[in-house]
């Protein structure tokens, strides 16, 4: 949901904060173990190790695979038989964690853009954070950037002319908070050809006054008008900005993820990172459908091809689908009820972005070839259409094809809640908006109870036997933390806690909570034969805490931090000891 920038300033303001928040960690090089990580037996001695079967307190691992587990006992007879030893000292040992909707990929390319504007800026702030970006730019370089809150920006016009008053020369494109709004300047719409005459492209919305004007906001893929005219970044730029994100993940202890829009090059740069032994995660990219609403003309050729980029550790072999855009002011989530307030030219039910007829077809097709599809959805409306796509699909085809994901699900209709289990499709989650900031009030005010009250209904989708996964949707977030997403979970208050709860009553526990980050995701991957817990026989991806997560207040637990990150029995985070 992000796209590109002024792009090679974006893109090194982003890394330096990445490189600022690694400064008291350290990523192994990749390359360093290429010759011994699969030789070296290690044992962990003096732990505590969370196992399906209980704790435990040793763990040896061998070619990169959990080969024993057991008690103080066992591992006294083992120690003869290891290479190396390492004392736990009684530090916790979980599952690696898998991160189930992140845009690495786009960041990398400049993401949301070089003019960073934090979620909370009320109108001052942002436009003086937009004036200092024009300040420094070239002329007529392109100003990228957001995100806008529009329930924090009011008195304030959401116009082109709001812009054109600071940067009256440089075109200005600024993302909204959920990545489907662009707020744009009179010369970015005059460099896209937007007039009074553009008619809204099928899906899209071209904000107008009174008068039939274009005011400056688009919508969903009408943002494409706009998008297509930022220039595009070199490849091997791509692929040097993704190697510090990487290791930013593993700062967290994700050992997997899923990357949820790619377009060919992308996979290209996945496919050169993994060559070079860079890409240690275990990753399935999946292959967009359209951008900003904008059919990929490139995508059958790259189904075609998936076959080329694929890796041991890196799956193509996914495609991502918008179903909706997003439940706030704009309408564009696609509800089955009317909103109850929003822009005034806004659809009162929001917008379906595909033809389910069509949908039914497309699915039915790329689950005979065993190709997974991710789609988002973010109404109530969408989330069934894409069910039905996926019923049809095991009509047609039988239910032995792949699991197909519903991603975000932030309303569902209690009615396809069990459709999940009997479909055999993951429900994904977005754990960073569970918690109170303000595209919640804007989702509030245009939704409005009592259907706020079954926002993101994770407690019921555990109830209802569904696998229940979780994705950060980073960077539409500003942190793709796990551990945030854990504890916002269980309590729906801020990290820390706080008077006021969103959705309080879908809390769910800790075990549902880590489950939904550990071995439900493997499973949705199809790894969990070897992935997704510690057990004797999987892959050796595990992290070593600072703290064990059951012993401490819920309201800590956004504070966790990884002592060591392990993927494949090879250690490739270590956060430096103060």
């Amino acid at each position: 949901m992000t796209k590109y920038i002024s792009r090679m300033c974006r893109t090194q303001k982003l890394l330096a904060v990445v490189m600022g928040l690694l400064l008291s960690a350290t990523a192994i090089p990749a390359a360093a173990n290429a010759k011994t990580e699969q030789r070296s037996d290690v044992l962990f001695v003096n732990g505590q190790i969370y196992t399906p079967n209980g704790w435990q307190s040793a763990m040896a691992v061998t070619s990169g695979r959990i080969s024993r587990i057991g008690s103080a006992r066992s591992a006294k007879r083992w120690r003869k038989e290891a290479k190396t030893v390492v004392d736990l000292k009684q530090k916790t040992v979980f599952p690696g964690l898998y991160d189930m909707h992140v845009h690495p990929v786009l960041q990398a390319k400049g993401g949301e853009g070089g003019c960073r504007i934090p979620q909370d800026a009320n109108a001052q702030k942002l436009l003086k954070l937009v004036a200092a970006c024009v300040k420094t730019a070239k002329s007529g370089e392109w100003i990228t950037g957001g995100q806008w809150q529009a329930s924090l920006l009011e008195g304030t016009p959401i116009r082109a002319a709001t812009l054109d008053a600071i940067s009256p020369d440089n075109p200005v494109m600024l993302y909204d908070v959920s990545g489907h709004s662009l707020w744009v300047n009179s010369s970015a719409m005059t460099l896209a050809g937007i007039t009074k005459m553009t008619p809204n492209p099928e899906g899209g919305i071209i904000e107008r006054d009174a008068g039939g004007n274009p005011t400056g906001v688009l919508r969903e893929t009408a943002n494409h008008l706009v998008v297509a005219k930022v220039p595009p970044q070199a490849i091997e730029k791509t692929e040097e900005n993704m190697q510090p994100l990487l290791g930013w993940f593993s700062s967290f202890g994700i050992v997997g993820f899923l990357e949820a829009m790619a377009f060919r090059d992308d996979l290209e740069v996945y496919a050169r990172l993994a060559d070079k032994g860079v890409l240690k995660h275990r990753v399935q990219a999946c292959i967009a459908y359209s951008a900003a609403g904008h059919p990929n003309v490139d995508l059958d050729a790259t189904i075609a091809d998936r076959a080329k980029y694929a890796r041991a550790n890196f799956d193509p072999n996914c495609i991502k689908v918008f179903a909706d855009g997003v439940p706030t002011e704009s309408h564009t989530g696609a509800m089955l009820e009317k909103y109850q307030a929003g822009q005034p030219n806004a659809p009162e039910r929001g917008l379906l972005l595909f033809n389910p007829a069509q949908m039914g077809a497309n699915v039915t097709k790329w689950d005979m070839q065993g190709i997974t599809v991710m789609f988002h959805a973010a109404g109530d409306g969408a989330v069934r259409a894409s069910l039905n796509a996926v019923a049809e699909a095991h009509k047609a085809n039988g239910m032995t094809g792949p699991m197909h994901q519903i991603g975000h699900s932030t309303f569902i209709d209690p009615e396809d809640l069990s459709r999940f289990k009997v479909l055999n499709a993951a429900v994904e989650f977005s754990p960073y908006l569970w918690d109170p900031q303000p595209i919640n009030d804007d989702i509030t005010k245009a939704v409005g109870f009592p259907r706020m009250d079954r926002v993101w209904p994770i407690r019921e989708g555990f109830d209802a036997g569904a696998l229940v996964i979780a994705g950060s949707d980073w960077a539409v977030v500003p942190t793709p933390n796990p551990w945030i997403g854990i504890e916002t979970a269980i309590t729906r208050r801020n990290p820390g806690g706080s008077e006021r709860s969103f959705g309080l009553g879908q809390a769910i526990n800790l075990r549902q909570a880590i489950d939904m980050f550990t071995i439900n995701a493997a499973r949705r991957l199809g790894i969990a034969e070897n992935a997704g817990s510690i057990s004797v026989g999987k892959y050796a991806d595990f992290i070593i805490l600072d703290q064990n997560p059951f012993q401490i207040p819920v309201t800590e637990l956004h504070k966790v931090q990884p002592f060591e990150t392990w993927i494949a029995g090879e250690k490739v985070f270590e956060r430096v000891k103060p």
